[in-house]
């Protein structure tokens, strides 16, 4: 069993974004969503300002997410429609896209 801390989604998301937010290449990225995992790491839907994720943001978003996955373990979390979701919107499209 792993012995790393474990993080929700949401909390992995502001961690995220935090990063995201100190980098010009991500300027248009306006939010994050982590989704179920994808091989070792988990997915990224990514929320943008324009048409395209510039090349250089998709490397940081994939670097980011490999350090996160690395430190923290995704806590399981209800399943949909257990709870009540505030603020939870269409997915624009996927950093490995």
């Amino acid at each position: 069993m792993s012995q790393k801390p474990m993080k929700t989604h949401a909390e992995l998301e502001i961690l995220l974004m935090a990063e995201l937010r100190t980098c010009p290449e991500c300027s248009n990225v306006d939010a994050v969503a982590i989704t179920k995992p994808v091989g070792r790491l988990w997915g990224v839907a990514v929320m943008r300002d324009g048409p395209h994720i510039r090349p250089e943001c998709r490397k940081k978003i994939w670097e980011i997410t490999e350090r996160l996955c690395n430190k923290y373990d995704l806590a399981q979390e209800p399943l949909a429609g257990t709870e009540s979701t505030i603020g939870s919107g269409p997915r624009s499209s996927h950093a490995g896209e």
